[in-house]
Order: C-alpha cells, then structure tokens, then sequence
C-alpha cells in the first residue's frame, strides 16, 4: 500500500491528477481493501470498488509520507483523513458566542458572509465534517462538501482550502487563508489579511487594511478602497493594484525576470528609484508601503475613478 501511496503523491506533485482526486485515492488506500488500481494521467480506474466508504476507526496517513507535496496539500490531506469519523451527509449548526472559526476543507466551496450575529452559523451541503468546540474557536474539517459560514464581522478566520473556490464578504477583523486549487475572492474586507493561493487567482474588491499576499500560479488583484500597507507576490501572474483618489502610500514594484511595471494615468507620485525592471514611488506623504513582486508577470498601478 506504500507504494500505491507514493504513486498518487507522486501524480499529484506532477500536476496529473487533482487534490480532490488525491484525497479519495488515499481515503480509499487507508480502507484497506483489495483491489488492483489502474492510474493514467488525469484519468484513474479502480475495478470493483464503488465509491470510497466512510473510513473505519484506524485510517491513518503519516506525515512522513506526504513531504514530496507542498505543505498545504499535506496538512489538509491528513487531517481529512485523521478526521472521517465525523457527521456524513447535509449539515447545519449554530454556535452562540464563537468569534474565531478554523475550517480545513478538502473539496469543496466555501462561501463567508459577516452578519449581525453573535456566534457562528455553519452550513454544508455534504461530505463528512468534523466539528470541535475549544473557548471562543469553532474547529472544523472536512473531507467534501461545499460550505457556507456567517459570523461576525470583527470574527477570526483562518481557512485551508484544498480544491474549491473561496468567497468573503463584509469581514473586517483577521484572515488567514492557505488555498491550493481554486479562485479567492474577497470583498469589503477591512482588516489584516495573510493569503498564499498555489494554483488560482486572489482578488481584494474594497479593501483597507494590512495584506500580505501569495500567488505561487495566479493573478492578484487588489482594489483599495482606504490605506493599505503589507506585500502583493506572484511567482507565475501578475499583479493589478487600483488605489483610491489621494492615496497616501509607497509602491516598491519589481519585476524579477520578465514583464513590465505600468502606472496608470492621474497618478501623481514621486520616483523613488528606478531600474531596468524596478520602480519605486510615493503617492503623497507616503504613509504606508506595499511591495509588489512578480517573476515573469505585469505590475499595474492604476487609480479608481472618482464618483460623482
């Protein structure tokens, strides 16, 4: 079974296979069935298996064997695993007086919404979801299933997201997200935000706050609506930053390899420096800082139109 194991880990580094796909292979490994396993590409047969059981009490997937992926996939992986004794099937709770909310999802959507709520509300449409209490946190896991969630708006949060788009709106307090398959969105969030998305786009529509930003294969942008401070980073994207009309901050852009900084017209600014693909700028007093870095992608910098 160890080697049936390292071949899907193998798959899914290479990119052959999806972390959905990863995770219901290695579900179905830890039931300790027999069966022949056939794995081709993107495309996997498994001959007289139906589709993967709740595992029993001893599933397990050691650390260990899950160092060849990124550490993002491994840890939502095998605490999906270590997590299958949970609820199956549709699920919806309500939790009075929680203000901070860990949630790790395996497939799936989730969708965040701040409400005049004192508490967390919880809502899936499936799959098998494990839920803990500890003080004011709401501990959950799942292996499938998409989500909805409301809280309040000065809530914590902090999501892993394994395949599946991620969607919040109206939080102001402290966000955390690790996403590996998947477009993130938020909006009218005003707060501190620490996001590493591997393979999809993050967009900030409305935005103020402190963000610190990561895109391993992906498209940031950023809409401000008030100050914003932190670092916007992009291995293999580009990067889209629109500030305010009389914005207050200091841009310190590169471009590591290929590519091209853009400043849009109506932006009057200061240059700072300037380089064959560096450029640096105030806006005003200067305030604030963001950092924006790309590898092979386009930085622009444009200014929001002004509402009559």
């Amino acid at each position: 079974m160890g080697e049936e194991r390292a071949r899907i880990l193998k798959m899914l580094e290479e990119g052959k296979i999806t972390a959905d796909e990863a995770a219901r292979l290695i579900e179905a490994l830890g039931a300790r069935r027999d069966r022949d396993e056939v794995i081709v590409g993107r495309h996997f047969r498994m001959p007289h298996m139906p589709r993967p059981p709740r595992p029993p009490r001893n599933v397990k997937v050691k650390m260990a064997e899950l160092d060849r992926i990124p550490d993002i996939v491994a840890g939502a992986v095998s605490s999906a695993m270590r997590s299958g004794l949970g609820q199956q099937g549709e699920f919806k709770e309500e939790f009075p007086g929680k203000k901070s909310l860990f949630l790790k999802s395996v497939s799936g959507d989730v969708d965040i919404e701040a409400v005049d709520f004192d508490g967390i509300r919880l809502e899936s449409t499936g799959g098998i979801t494990k839920v803990r209490e500890r003080e004011e946190k709401v501990m959950v896991r799942a292996i499938s299933g998409d989500f909805k969630v409301q809280l309040p708006a000065e809530a914590r949060v902090e999501l892993v997201s394994v395949s599946g788009d991620v969607n919040v709106t109206g939080v102001s307090g402290v966000f955390g997200l690790k996403s590996v398959s998947g477009d993130v969105e938020l909006t009218g969030f005003s707060g501190e935000v620490e996001a590493t998305v591997v393979s999809g786009d993050l967009s900030l529509d409305g935005f103020s706050g402190e963000v610190t930003a990561e895109s391993k294969s992906g498209d940031i942008s950023c809409h401000a609506a008030g100050t914003v401070d932190g670092s916007l980073t992009s291995k293999s994207g580009s990067i889209e930053l629109e500030l305010p009309a009389g914005a207050d901050v200091v841009l310190d852009m590169e471009c590591e390899e290929e590519g091209e900084i853009v400043v849009g017209p109506g932006l009057v600014y200061e240059t700072l420096e300037e380089g064959e693909h560096r450029l640096r700028i105030k806006l005003g007093e200067g305030s604030s800082e963001v950092k924006l870095r790309t590898r092979d992608g386009e930085i622009k910098v444009t200014q929001a139109e002004e509402e009559e």
